[in-house]
């Protein structure tokens, strides 16, 4: 017996406005009176509890049938349900991390160009509901278009807190194949007028600023100063006192320093060893960020000293990362063939897969450490095949859940909901799209799931479970 059969009976029931002997059972079922008055008590009691009744009808924009084949729905008992999914066009060589608007209306990404460091990269923003209506900005930035070194870690652009548009940089070029030796340049990219606004760079004697992490959609971000000479077309700079800091991109102000020298010093710390960073802002305003330099992770409050923790994965280089909304915790995502690797055939043929497959073996591919003593709280164990490219993980804003894409076994390729609380899956979702997810993340503040593929955006809500 379906619930949503006996709805109407269960409204009656809980405003206690009709009576079980005046219920009007269908003939083909009155020899089954009692089973079907037992049904639907049981469903009155879950109707007054407040739960719903039916799964809402998804919603498919701009999708073809292919696409509305696709099972998205959530798997395991749990918050989240499947609400709309989004089809889009995009370019052919978008290579960088897709981000969803904090309202869960807009997308931006931005496309990367032929390799890694090309100078001329181009941020795309348009309505989730559109099919092929982008605003393009064209944008300066070379290699300083991602802060750290790990493969697709967090780029220098990130929506505003109010969706109103994006945050990120250029730098002005001078001559045919000359970079001004300013570094880059804030600027705020508006849905308002589809306009790109500059704002003045924050300036060190370090040297130029190249690079920079934003932290809450308000014009906060952690940055380099000196730190990248290399990636500077001839004549290339040599600058000997490269600098962490903390900046307000919308005053042009340093706010703190940190010397890369902390680590060990100019001589033996680079910006090559600058494997990732997480950045957050707490309640009372200050920025606090997790520095993954080498074999040392520092966790730096904005107006404290840093403190300084072992890395626990000192030899990975490409590891994600998430801070929590209050500083305390980080989480890391990791996939490493911890068994080796399997030897791949060579069978003549002209694709061969990115790296060479794993010997599937249990591993650790998520964990959580809190960062007051660096002590690990929890983690998640799978089986990995493939250490292919992977999303960056996520942590809503209230704490409760975050979101790790799982190791990919094709055609499997999955994203989990993770209770921070208890370190385990709650539920697991396909990837939309084609292939692995390129980014999640949470909207409405953290009322909502989002995940993205090539193209294709699927929404979640998540059901509040507190009655």
């Amino acid at each position: 017996m379906r619930c949503r059969a006996c709805a109407n009976c269960a409204r009656s029931l809980c405003s206690d406005k009709t009576t079980w002997t005046a219920l009007n059972i269908s003939g083909h079922c009155r020899e089954m009176r009692r089973k079907l008055l037992i049904s639907i008590s049981l469903c009155a009691i879950a109707w007054c509890l407040g739960h719903p009744q039916t799964a809402r009808a998804v919603e498919w924009i701009n999708c073809d049938p292919h696409y509305r084949a696709m099972d998205l729905a959530p798997v395991g008992s749990g918050p989240l349900e499947l609400m709309k999914v989004f089809c889009q066009r995009v370019r052919f060589d978008f290579t960088q991390v897709a981000m969803v608007s904090p309202d869960g209306r807009f997308v931006a990404y931005l496309e990367g160009g032929t390799d890694y460091a090309v100078e001329r990269k181009i941020l795309h923003v348009a309505p989730l509901d559109t099919y092929d209506s982008w605003t393009s900005h064209s944008l300066n930035m070379g290699a300083l278009w991602q802060f750290g070194q790990a493969d697709r870690s967090v780029p220098a652009y990130g929506w505003a807190s109010n969706s109103s548009g994006v945050w990120t940089a250029t730098r002005d070029t001078s001559g045919s194949n000359r970079i001004s030796s300013t570094g880059l340049q804030p600027a705020f990219a508006s849905l308002e007028g589809n306009g790109i606004r500059l704002f003045e760079p924050p300036r060190h004697t370090a040297g130029p600023l190249d690079g920079l992490l934003w932290a809450d959609g308000d014009g906060l971000a952690v940055a380099y100063f000196g730190a990248r000479g290399g990636s500077y077309p001839p004549p290339q700079r040599h600058d000997k006192n490269p600098t962490f800091a903390m900046v307000d991109s919308k005053r042009a102000v340093v706010l703190d320093t940190l010397p890369f020298a902390i680590f060990g010093g100019p001589d033996r710390i680079s910006m090559g060893s600058v494997n990732n960073a997480a950045v957050t802002v707490l309640q009372n305003g200050k920025v606090r960020t997790l520095l993954s330099v080498a074999n040392q992770w520092a966790v730096w409050t904005q107006g404290e000293p840093p403190r300084m923790l072992s890395n626990p994965y000192p030899e990975e280089r490409h590891n994600k990362m998430a801070i929590s909304r209050d500083g305390s915790r980080l989480l890391v995502t990791r996939l490493a063939c911890d068994g080796g690797h399997d030897a791949v055939k060579d069978d003549g043929l002209l694709r061969r897969p990115m790296a060479p497959p794993c010997k599937p073996v249990e591993s650790v591919i998520a964990a959580l450490h809190d960062l007051e003593t660096g002590r690990q709280l929890w983690e998640i164990r799978e089986t990995v095949y493939r250490t292919e490219l992977y999303p960056n993980p996520a942590i809503s804003d209230d704490g409760r859940y975050a979101l790790v894409g799982l190791p990919y076994n094709p055609p499997d390729s999955k994203v989990a909901l993770i209770s921070m609380a208890e370190g385990s899956i709650v539920q697991t979702f396909q990837s939309p799209g084609q292939g692995l997810p390129n980014s999640l993340g949470f909207f409405q503040g953290g009322h909502g799931v989002w995940v993205h593929s090539h193209g294709v955006t699927a929404l979640y809500s998540i059901r509040d479970r507190a009655q």
